[in-house]
């Protein structure tokens, strides 16, 4: 019985303890404009001098991927790629690449970073934005295949095998981004915490074991058309017709593009969220299973379990289909859930 006592007052001493420590962390947060998009970096942390070096150490990694990765810095990796047919690359930028091949393997090129070179052609951002002509696209179309790109592991050197190929990070690099900002959080001691960008974040630690309640964009109205609870290490990245698209003479050309075609894939999904343990692989197969289509992406990841893929996919007629490890993690309060 004294046994049975003394383990229960631990027990409560313990219990006590936690609560203390979590009433020491305070909240932080900041958003900057990097990547193309807006990130926001929160922790917890039990002091402000030590949230923000962690914060500014991993918003200065960040700072130093996009000046590697944007196309739009002339000495950038991807900058010096495009205008040349071998390019000596920094270690980061490789492993990027390297594992943009490997999903462009894994989804038979469905995921392409040489999509870039038609992928130009499409201004969609544009305030007067017109279709490009069919012409133009077939003529750029012959560029776009990611076995065009060879890797030396030993040099970091990338070989373009046509000279006309153009790649771009922009389906991946973010992903990338967001898991070496938390792996610079962990070192410098954070536990708790989130970093975002455009959407797409991964989670550190477990919300003191209640989990990150996680909202998924609706992909026709505004707010959230459900959520989803992540774990420590956990990412989630999304892909939705809705993101950034145009309209010409009523029809709705969106920024997912199948490199099979050159044109906007047409699929039946509208969304598909990805969570992993890894970022970046979350970001690249969010983009292949959208232009696959529900009942191919939903077959892609059953059949591929190696690669620990779970999805949450929202079709035209806004059906919700959810992996079925999802199932006791999601929550859409008006809307039936179909496992698979």
């Amino acid at each position: 019985m004294k046994h049975s006592y003394l383990l229960s007052l631990i027990s409560f001493i313990l219990f006590l303890q936690s609560l203390l420590s979590c009433s020491r962390q305070q909240h932080y947060s900041l958003s900057k404009i990097a990547m193309g998009t807006i990130v926001t970096i929160s922790v917890d942390s039990d002091s402000l001098e030590k949230a923000r070096t962690a914060i500014d150490h991993a918003f200065t990694i960040i700072s130093s991927l996009e000046e590697l990765m944007s196309p739009y810095k002339p000495q950038s990796d991807v900058a010096r790629i495009n205008n040349n047919t071998e390019t000596i690359i920094n270690n980061d930028t490789f492993n990027v690449i390297s594992q943009s091949l490997e999903i462009s393997h894994a989804t038979g090129g469905l995921f392409d970073i040489t999509f870039a070179s038609v992928g130009k052609l499409w201004q969609l951002q544009s305030a007067s934005f017109t279709p490009p002509d069919a012409i133009a696209i077939k003529k750029f179309l012959h560029c776009v295949g990611y076995k065009s790109i060879r890797l030396d592991a030993y040099t970091h050197k990338v070989i373009k095998l046509k000279p006309c190929v153009t790649i771009g990070l922009g389906g991946i690099a973010k992903g990338y981004a967001i898991a070496q900002a938390s792996i610079a959080l962990r070192k410098n001691g954070i536990r708790e915490g989130i970093v975002e960008a455009g959407g797409d974040l991964e989670v550190i630690g477990n919300n003191y074991g209640y989990g990150y309640t996680i909202g998924i964009k609706h992909p026709r109205n505004e707010g959230i058309i459900g959520t989803v609870k992540l774990y420590n290490g956990q990412a989630i990245a999304t892909s939705g017709d809705y993101e950034r698209y145009a309209i010409y003479k009523g029809t709705r050309y969106h920024h997912i593009f199948n490199p099979k075609t050159g044109y906007p894939a047409q699929s039946d999904i509208i969304s598909v969220s990805v969570i992993s343990n890894n970022a970046t692989i979350c970001d690249g197969y969010a983009t292949a299973l959208f232009i696959m289509g529900s009942k191919q992406a939903m077959l892609f990841c059953k059949k591929n379990p190696r690669l620990a893929l779970q999805c949450i996919i929202i079709d035209k007629d806004l059906n919700i289909h959810v992996s079925q490890s999802l199932i006791k993690k999601v929550t859409f309060p008006h809307y039936s859930i179909q496992s698979f």
